[in-house]
């Protein structure tokens, strides 16, 4: 009997060892006071971050206890917190009872209105109607004694207030940005606001791009202004809604050459004429300069055709120049999967050629598209020729004006005021500052001697 009871207390105590093994203690998480009474105020979302929120269980905000500070996890907090308690016990004083008063009933006021036009909305109705509004904030400003209080109430910044101060203490309503002359003198002048209206009005360049008459402009010295301004200026004349004949979604940049002659691309692109024949354009671009190089026009989709174009180039850019060490010449071709482009034709030519040349397929061979020759052939279709009644035996002569006048008049909007014919043979000017000091002078000059309505001294 005492031998089986031994052996039933062993195995009890086996069990009861085991067990206490197997046992893992409840650990519990302690959070700070601070915490707990942001709960119970209802304003824990204003004042932690919404990941350290999600890690608190929705039942432990009834079971805050006091403990000591080292054991409360969100210390890290305490200082945001301490600093809002501080805010609360101010606000609570009753000797502040008026203010507090005025304060809520400004908070309702300002909280409501975010409410309903949205905080952007806000912020535009603020700036369009700056003009009406610039008086009412400066009282404002001056009443409540705390001007960064005010503007970041209105969501203004100092450095903007402080230009729409300027703009209504010299406004003037003869001057396109509604500010004097004679005070605000570094504006663009009347004759060059006279100037600009005749470039943009001129039948020469309707078929241009406004970046392109304003390089025109200032190359022939008629304006000095940069290009920003030049838009923010056509678009108070309204003469930048006339010009919106196209819009193209911005790729993404295929490919930069760094010299001329080192990428070349190839299209062939449709046109119609206005007797219901269809043309092909064949073309031939520089990647560096965006200067075509050589073109051609057919009734017919050929690669034989594709053929004499390339030919032409290679003869006049690589061995005509003697200079040049044909040998060591490296040549990108870009192309599209056509047939013109790619036959037996081009293979042969590109095989027995004394240039390198390495024909690639857009988005087959490389992963980008031949857009910067086909974006070029869209813009000749729909502004140069769209705006001439174009029969098919005159389309080669309308071809080669719009060629020429692009590769050697336009000012392309990717070199400002240069031509592609001027950065092919002079690739330094690419990199050169455009500068306006001389004629800024005279616009200084001409601005301080304007007489207004008002008389201004």
């Amino acid at each position: 009997m005492k031998l089986f009871t031994s052996k039933v207390l062993k195995f009890n105590h086996n069990i009861t060892v085991q067990s206490n093994r197997n046992y893992m203690p409840q650990t519990y998480t302690s959070y700070h006071t601070n915490i707990k009474l942001c709960f119970s105020l209802g304003i824990e979302k204003q004042i932690f971050p919404e990941t350290y929120l999600e890690k608190i269980p929705r039942s432990t905000s009834v079971y805050w206890k006091n403990k000591d500070t080292a054991h409360y996890s969100g210390t890290e907090f305490e200082e945001v917190a301490q600093c809002t308690l501080e805010d609360l016990k101010i606000i609570a004083d009753m000797r502040l009872q008026k203010s507090r008063q005025l304060f809520l009933s400004f908070g309702r006021l300002y909280l409501s209105i975010i409410n309903l036009f949205g905080e952007k909305k806000f912020q535009n109705f603020i700036k369009t109607n700056y003009r009406i509004l610039t008086p009412f904030i400066a009282k404002f400003i001056e009443i409540s004694e705390n001007k960064s209080v005010v503007l970041k109430f209105l969501k203004i910044s100092s450095n903007q207030f402080g230009q729409w101060q300027k703009m209504k203490k010299y406004e003037c309503k003869e001057s396109l940005i509604w500010m004097c002359y004679k005070r605000v003198s570094r504006q663009i002048s009347q004759k060059e606001i006279h100037i600009m209206k005749l470039l943009l009005a001129d039948k020469k360049y309707l078929h241009w791009s406004s970046g392109s008459v304003w390089g025109k402009g200032v190359k022939d010295g008629k304006i000095s202004m940069s290009r920003q301004s030049w838009y923010h200026y056509a678009k108070l004349l309204g003469f930048g809604l006339k010009r919106k004949k196209f819009y193209q979604k911005r790729k993404r940049i295929s490919i930069r050459a760094e010299k001329p002659n080192e990428i070349w691309h190839m299209d062939v692109t449709r046109y119609k004429t206005t007797d219901n024949k269809m043309m092909f354009i064949y073309t031939l671009m520089d990647n560096f300069s965006r200067k075509v190089l050589d073109w051609d026009v057919s009734e017919k989709l050929s690669g034989a055709i594709r053929l004499k174009s390339l030919k032409r180039a290679i003869d006049e850019q690589f061995l005509q120049k003697k200079d040049l060490k044909i040998d060591t010449q490296k040549l990108d071709l870009i192309v599209d999967g056509g047939s013109e482009n790619n036959n037996i034709t081009i293979h042969e030519f590109i095989i027995d050629c004394k240039v390198g040349i390495h024909k690639k397929v857009a988005l087959k061979d490389v992963l980008f598209s031949n857009s910067l020759i086909e974006g070029n052939n869209r813009i000749l279709k729909q502004t140069f020729l769209k705006q001439n009644k174009v029969v098919s035996f005159e389309l080669k002569n309308h071809v080669d004006k719009s060629y020429l006048e692009y590769n050697g008049v336009k000012p392309h909007y990717f070199h400002k005021i240069y031509t592609p014919d001027e950065i092919y043979e002079n690739p330094k000017l690419k990199d050169t500052k455009i500068f306006f000091a001389k004629l800024n002078k005279e616009r200084i000059a001409t601005n301080k001697n304007f007489v207004c309505s008002k008389g201004c001294p």
